[in-house]
């Protein structure tokens, strides 16, 4: 038989990886300012706010016992397919970037060209394009100021796409657990 100490504390865990995904799914949202936010992002905190919900579902199994059973392994199985799937479009839109290399070029490039790092972009009236992170950041010092904003928005991508791949691993032994509780007759 499985522990319900055990099924609490990895709800617990999926709970708080959720809070973390969602988060930082809002944190990347509110520092998009022009132009139309990338459907990624609204995904993602769909990701974190349904995850939550799962795991209250998950909790609420330890009392209602037809949240138990094939419910419970049906709403684990589909939201862990659900953070896989948002985990993968993560690191492929991320495309290999590395958050704390801003010499070089290349690969600044890709922080600057990213629509999640760069708050939106537009064309003025010169027919240049312009993305609201250079406009606002990058007329300041060295260029410091801009590099720890792109760099900032890369990491909490990236730390986004660490927690959804966790959270996936986390209700795949949740799921376990409710196959081993159904196969024991519990």
């Amino acid at each position: 038989m499985v522990s319900p100490i055990i099924n609490f504390a990895l709800r617990g865990l999926q709970a708080l990886f959720a809070i973390v995904v969602l988060g930082l799914s809002v944190t990347l949202i509110r520092g998009h300012h022009w132009g139309s936010l990338p459907a990624s992002l609204g995904f993602a905190a769909f990701v974190g706010g349904i995850t939550f919900l799962a795991a209250l579902v998950g909790l609420a199994a330890g009392w209602f016992e037809i949240l138990g059973g094939i419910v419970g392994l049906v709403v684990d199985g589909v939201v862990a397919l659900i953070n896989i799937a948002c985990g993968v479009l993560f690191a492929i839109k991320l495309g290999g970037v590395d958050c704390n290399n801003v010499d070089d070029l290349d690969n600044v490039k890709k922080l600057v060209n990213n629509e999640w790092f760069n708050g939106g972009c537009r064309k003025l009236g010169d027919g240049e394009k312009y993305c609201w992170t250079n406009v606002h950041y990058g007329g300041n010092d060295d260029g410091k100021k801009l590099a720890d904003v792109y760099s900032g928005h890369c990491k909490e991508a990236q730390a986004d796409t660490v927690f959804m791949f966790l959270t996936a691993v986390v209700l795949l032994v949740c799921g376990v657990m409710v196959w081993l509780r159904m196969k024991n007759g519990h």
